[in-house]
């Protein structure tokens, strides 16, 4: 069995346990660890940023919220979004682009992320719940489907800002998650600490760049292994012909958590790469 086929194992599981609450336990309080909505008709958990939002403009300290993304955090990092997420499943769909990532772009998903944090505090409002096109595609979309949704100018802004970003993920393979999700901002923060990750044998690379061409954050792997726009999928480690690359749980630091050095960067002594 390949990695790619476990993954869309994994990440089937994410739309079943998200979108179509297949439990049949009902409504429960369990955040749910990627971008989805609590307003989808079948939805059994609660979506993170909308908890976030909600519990700022309450006033209410969030010692469950901090609690659950953290251990998340530390667990798979961004791997959430690259193994489990249902609108990052939606961004794999439609990635027909893998173009390079845009460094320079690389912050706007934590300033979402706080721009949301902010939104709510000073308007005391779910802003981002508004405009979010998960929101769009798995709750407007079915109710009005439904017959309980109707066509006002709400719905049309969800559905405006989803054809937008939807567009982006035709363009621009995995365009939300690179450089949009505040929920990929707030897991980037865990990317380098996280027990998941990728592992890099440097003295199997051959820097052939095949690794950089399956991506499909559009990053280098070999020289950004865990980065914070990482999701860790593991399409690297498939297209790796020398088996530089590997995937698995590891304690963060341990032997091959660093990217490849520069080109005259010495080793260090005990002939780790050092860290960038």
């Amino acid at each position: 069995m390949t990695l790619r086929t476990v993954r869309r194992g994994t990440q089937s599981l994410g739309i079943l346990l998200g979108i179509f609450g297949a439990t049949g336990i009902g409504m429960t309080h369990l955040i749910f660890p990627g971008l989805h909505c609590y307003a989808c008709p079948l939805a059994i958990t609660v979506c993170p940023i909308g908890l976030m939002q909600n519990l700022i403009i309450s006033g209410t300290v969030p010692f469950y919220f901090l609690g659950a993304v953290a251990a998340y955090g530390l667990l798979l990092g961004r791997g959430w979004c690259g193994w489990f997420c249902p609108f990052g499943t939606v961004n794999d769909l439609l990635s027909f682009r893998k173009v390079r990532f845009v460094r320079a772009l690389s912050p706007l998903k934590l300033l979402v992320l706080v721009g949301t944090g902010v939104a709510a505090w000073r308007l005391a409002d779910t802003w981002f719940c508004k405009l979010c096109p998960a929101g769009s595609l798995t709750a407007s979309l079915p109710y009005l489907g439904l017959g309980v949704a109707e066509v006002n100018a709400p719905f049309l802004l969800h559905m405006a800002t989803l054809a937008a970003v939807v567009g982006g993920m035709v363009l621009v393979s995995r365009f939300w998650c690179r450089y949009l999700c505040p929920m990929g901002g707030l897991l980037s923060l865990f990317n380098r600490v996280s027990f998941f990750g990728l592992r890099l044998r440097g003295e199997r690379c051959t820097e052939c760049g095949l690794c950089t061409r399956s991506c499909p954050m559009g990053i280098e792997p070999h020289r950004k292994i865990n980065s914070a726009d990482c999701i860790k999928c593991g399409e690297c480690v498939g297209s790796c012909p020398t088996t530089a690359l590997s995937i698995g749980f590891s304690l963060p630091g341990a032997r091959g958590r660093d990217p490849l050095r520069s080109a005259g960067s010495p080793p260090r002594a005990d002939g780790v790469p050092p860290r960038q």
